[in-house]
């Protein structure tokens, strides 16, 4: 079983899902972009971290990984987020499909 630095609550875009909890190293900070894989998928998925914290649950944590461009997103724009699908009465991850580029892989390249 890896040993997790701590837990973070992972926004996917294009599901009906708010979270998932997934383990992560301690590159991994509230905001920041990152690969998750779900079951039934061949290729991992871009994901947001919506919150880090340290209460580990009492089941298997799959692995969230850091993008490579370590591009973390501001604390307003997630707040933003959350209150859009308050607002709008949707789940995180339709908000967040609305809220992202539509090719945000192309914008995280980092430059050579």
């Amino acid at each position: 079983m890896p040993n997790y630095a701590a837990v973070a609550e992972i926004c996917i875009p294009n599901t009906t899902l708010d979270s998932l909890s997934y383990g992560v190293d301690e590159s991994v900070k509230k905001g920041s972009v990152v690969w998750v894989s779900l079951r039934g998928r061949k290729k991992p998925l871009l994901a947001l971290a919506l919150n880090v914290h340290k209460n580990f649950p009492n089941f298997e944590l799959k692995p969230a990984i850091a993008h490579e461009s370590g591009y973390v997103f501001s604390e307003p724009y997630i707040e933003r987020l959350l209150w859009c699908a308050n607002y709008y009465m949707c789940s995180t991850g339709e908000a967040l499909t609305a809220f992202l580029p539509k090719e945000l892989e192309k914008y995280l390249c980092t430059p050579p």
